[in-house]
């Protein structure tokens, strides 16, 4: 089994006996969810997991990111999930199960959902256990939430979804340990045990496990029931702001701009996630989270020309945003 549980292809035979297992991968926005789910795919070396992504833009270029079969992948937009039941989600899992029952596609013998940053994990496994179709074909395996070293605990005291997301783990995997100290991880582990008792903690870095604790507090029941609040999450103040070019953009420039703007902005810019294609170097990827931008990935393989960036922000104008990125484009 991998970080996310992931079934080995070896693990295969006993689960085709049975329902097919799903995994939930959660965390708030730039927690590094992909990047770990991509690295879990590598290790487990099974083509019969099929991967549903759900993302809060309309923009979807997590397929480039991940790099997965995309008869295995299936991308539900709009994702900030605020009602009891996903139906769209129910419709995709129902999809995958005709798909297969035609002869379109391989059977998944398991199932990995990466949810939207924005999204409870609570409506997701909801729809699991009580749609009358999916519950026969469909167990809910566990409950993997990635918490970003660098600026995870501030997202939670700060995000109620944030919170959520913790409170519904099974696991917990902290990422980026390599970017603070020691004992900026071991304080984090020691409050996310707080927050979360029952859960594992397991530390990352580069995607590889440095370090799992088992949970502080287990009970005899096992896994603890997700407890469903009836109230929504209120994302209204959050909005996603869409920017492409078919332009090659300069380096130099772009980086002045984003500069100025997590500058002005900080925490209010949550996510920043752009495919970008720079004049004398090519396709480049970049994430950043607040006032956080990740080192930039060099992309290889087939990239669309043109650039697209995605930015989620809490109570800031979209509109002035865009104006100034199309300002910047024409002194470029």
């Amino acid at each position: 089994m991998t970080l996310l549980g992931l079934p080995l292809a070896t693990d295969c035979d006993a689960i085709r006996r049975s329902r097919r297992g799903v995994t939930l991968l959660s965390g708030f926005l730039g927690s590094g969810k992909t990047t770990l789910l991509r690295n879990e795919l590598d290790r487990a070396g099974d083509e019969s997991i099929a991967v549903i992504v759900n993302d809060f833009c309309e923009t979807i270029f997590d397929d480039v990111l991940k790099n997965v079969n995309g008869e295995h992948s299936v991308v539900l937009s709009g994702g900030c999930v605020c009602c009891t039941r996903r139906d769209d989600l129910a419709r995709a899992l129902a999809g995958l199960l005709d798909a297969e029952q035609r002869g379109n596609t391989p059977r998944s013998d398991h199932i990995v959902i990466e949810t939207s940053g924005l999204s409870d994990p609570g409506p997701v496994a909801f729809t699991i256990a009580n749609d009358p179709v999916l519950k026969h074909h469909y167990v809910l395996a566990r409950v993997c939430v990635t918490v970003d070293a660098l600026t995870g605990m501030d997202s939670i005291e700060r995000h109620e979804i944030a919170l959520r997301q913790l409170l519904a783990a099974d696991d917990v995997i902290v990422t980026k340990a390599d970017l603070v100290s020691p004992e900026t991880v071991d304080s984090l582990v020691r409050r996310l045990h707080e927050f979360n008792p029952s859960a594992t903690v397991s530390v990352t870095a580069i995607g590889d496990l440095l370090r799992r604790e088992e949970p502080s507090g287990v009970t005899a029941s096992g896994r603890p029931d997700i407890q469903l609040d009836s109230g929504a999450v209120n994302t209204s103040a959050i909005s996603t702001l869409e920017l492409a070019t078919d332009e090659q953009l300069d380096w130099q420039a772009f980086s002045v701009w984003l500069s100025l703007l997590l500058h002005r902005y900080g925490p209010h810019v949550l996510r920043v996630k752009a495919v970008l294609d720079v004049r004398d170097v090519g396709s480049v990827a970049l994430n950043g989270v607040q006032h956080i931008v990740h080192r930039p990935e060099h992309l290889t393989g087939s990239v669309r020309p043109g650039s697209r960036i995605v930015l989620i922000v809490n109570s800031i104008d979209t509109e002035l945003l865009r104006q100034s990125f199309h300002t910047f484009l024409s002194i470029n």
